[in-house]
This record gives structure tokens, C-alpha cells and sequence, in this order.
């Protein structure tokens, strides 16, 4: 994924990652990355917890609108 948002970025868009291994971010390195404290395939938090995936979703849009 890290390689396609690379391809992204230089096209003008920007992207962000969302992820809970910081050490798997850091051999990926993806442009942007918001480092998450759930479990491994609930990058949103737990299933059906509409509130907490709507809350990690803009906390990425608020950061991606944040970093350079």
C-alpha cells in the first residue's frame, strides 16, 4: 500500500495510513500515518462500533488535513 501512495502523493493527493504496528510503518513508510492502539484487523476498533470507526476515520481526515 505504502508503494501506491507514494504513486498518489505524486500525483497531488494526498493519503493516509491507518495502522496499529509502528514498526511495520516504519519498513512500509507510508507519506502519512495514523498509528492506531487496536488489535491487528480492527483498525477501527471493535466490529459494530459505528461511533469509535466514525471517530478514527475523522481523526485521520483531521490529521491528513494537519501533516505536510
Amino acid at each position: 500500500m505504502g508503494l501506491i501512495q507514494h504513486q498518489v502523493e505524486e500525483a497531488g493527493i494526498p493519503t493516509i495510513s491507518i495502522g496499529n504496528a509502528a514498526d511495520r510503518m516504519g519498513h512500509i513508510r507510508p507519506p502519512r500515518a495514523l498509528l492506531v492502539k487496536f488489535p491487528r484487523g480492527s483498525m477501527l476498533g471493535e466490529p459494530g462500533n459505528a461511533a469509535r470507526h466514525r471517530r478514527v476515520i475523522l481523526d485521520a481526515l483531521n490529521a491528513l488535513s494537519e501533516m505536510t
